[in-house]
């Protein structure tokens, strides 16, 4: 069989013959890789710029769908060194999540690495929410973004806002109650009047600084720091820290632990089948070594290679 390994970080993966797994054992089953993500995570890895991908060789790919050929089941799995850009994967029974008929693989196959950005973020990073509290999701347009407001739903959110540069995205984003659109310079933006209990920050930097300046509330708030789209310092007056009642975290691997992460997928996995999840762009496998730093590829959806 194929499957896509990295023999330099340098050079980047190759589509390379590999021996095919052998018969699963009683506590496995084998899995045809229907679509597997290529992830921010995924390209780091393979770049060997990752704390989890330091060996070579290197197999791709954290994740995938894939089907039980034996029953016709379709799967998710997720496994930070196993590798999935391949054919075939042996896995352990315990660590796949059965999906419904009718998934599509390469939709689903996309979406479950942004969607628990902030599923883990809500469940592991913020504590004591109020019944219907109320979420701001910085970075709504982003892939991670656009699934935050249906995550946020799911985990009892309220009220969803969603801030982003671009209006007409914003007006796609499935889940929102109130959109803010950002503008140039982002201090010209007006959040004094946003009443919320959480934000989810995918952007940070100079917006991160004037959305905690912003407020004026008389409630607890929590900011979750999740991705740096924009910027990877921002600059906070020491005020902020005395002016309301802010509690700041981190949200990743690290933050919280692969246990939490596996534990939670039992629950969220599920509860994927009823979302709008985003559009994938579906690219052969073969074709991995012209298609990997493709970035035209990103406008035709979010990329998944097909064995």
């Amino acid at each position: 069989m194929h499957a896509a390994q990295v023999q330099s970080w340098s050079e980047g993966p190759r589509y390379t013959a590999v021996d095919s797994p052998p018969a699963p054992s009683d506590d496995q089953i084998q899995l045809r890789v229907l679509a597997a993500g290529a992830h921010r995570v995924v390209r780091s890895r393979a770049a060997g710029k990752h704390y989890s991908a330091r060996a070579l060789p290197h197999r791709v790919g954290i994740d995938c769908v894939g089907q039980d050929e034996a029953t016709g089941k379709l799967y998710y799995y997720f496994n930070l060194h196993l590798g999935t850009f391949a054919e075939y994967i042996n896995v352990d029974r315990n660590v796949v999540y059965e999906l419904p008929d009718g998934t599509d693989p390469a939709s689903f196959a996309a979406s479950v690495n942004p969607a628990f950005s902030s599923w883990m973020a809500i469940t592991q990073r913020t504590f004591n929410l109020p019944k219907d509290y109320t979420v701001l999701i910085v970075g709504a347009t982003s892939a991670s973004g656009l699934l935050a407001a249906q995550v946020a739903r799911d985990l009892g959110a309220g009220k969803v806002i969603g801030v982003a540069r671009n209006a007409a995205a914003l007006d796609r984003v499935a889940g929102l109650d109130e959109q803010i659109v950002l503008k140039d310079p982002v201090t010209d933006t007006d959040f004094s009047q946003v009443d919320c209990d959480v934000i989810l920050d995918y952007v940070y930097g100079d917006v991160t600084t004037h959305i905690l300046s912003s407020p004026k509330v008389k409630k607890p708030v929590q900011y979750v720091q999740i991705g740096s789209l924009a910027q990877q310092t921002a600059t906070l007056p020491s005020h902020i820290f005395r002016s309301y009642d802010l509690t700041m975290r981190g949200a990743g691997p690290g933050a919280w632990s692969l246990k939490a992460l596996a534990q939670e997928m039992k629950t969220m996995v599920p509860k994927m089948a009823g979302w709008k999840l985003l559009e994938a762009h579906s690219v052969p496998l073969k074709d991995i070594e012209t298609a990997w730093n493709d970035t035209s590829l990103a406008a035709k959806g979010r990329v998944v290679f097909v064995p």
